[in-house]
């Protein structure tokens, strides 16, 4: 009887540690996952891998504002995850994407410290390859939702 207690707690104490894991570290580890296995599974048929600059436009305070950063992308097949890399923005986002045709559609999330702006965004990738342009839509820290363009230029 010990032995199967054993192996249940064993059980249940690998399912917590890994929900607590997915939790604080999903996106980080699913990041790394496309950084690592995104360099040698080709997929599909547009390849957004590389360094895109960022261009995006949003209202805070009353007023407009332009947030430009550098952001890295990595794909594994029709999965693409992106992060900032820098730029002058405030902001720090992360992009979790999927590639459907000549479209990307997925979440972002602002990571810098304090942040609370997250949403979902749809970009067309041009012909050539070389951008990206699109809506986002979200939430803002005050739960009030925005709208705007955003743009990506293959560096």
């Amino acid at each position: 009887m010990s032995n199967a207690l054993l192996w249940v707690g064993s059980l249940l104490a690998g399912a917590i540690a890994s929900a607590v894991i997915g939790i604080f570290l999903g996106s980080t580890l699913e990041y790394l996952a496309a950084r690592t296995i995104g360099a040698v599974w080709r997929g599909g048929e547009y390849n957004v891998r590389g360094r895109w600059k960022s261009t995006y436009s949003y209202r805070s305070r009353g007023n407009a504002h332009v947030g430009e950063q550098i952001m890295q992308f990595h794909q594994v097949g029709r999965s693409v995850y992106a992060k900032n890399i820098g730029g002058t923005s405030p902001h720090r986002h992360f992009l979790k994407l999927k590639i459907d045709g000549s479209y990307l559609t997925g979440t972002w999330r602002n990571v810098a410290r304090n942040a609370n702006h997250y949403g979902v965004m749809q970009l067309r990738i041009t012909a050539d390859g070389t951008e990206m342009i699109g809506k986002w839509i979200g939430f803002d820290s005050n739960s009030s939702i925005q709208a705007n363009s955003w743009k990506l230029i293959r560096q």
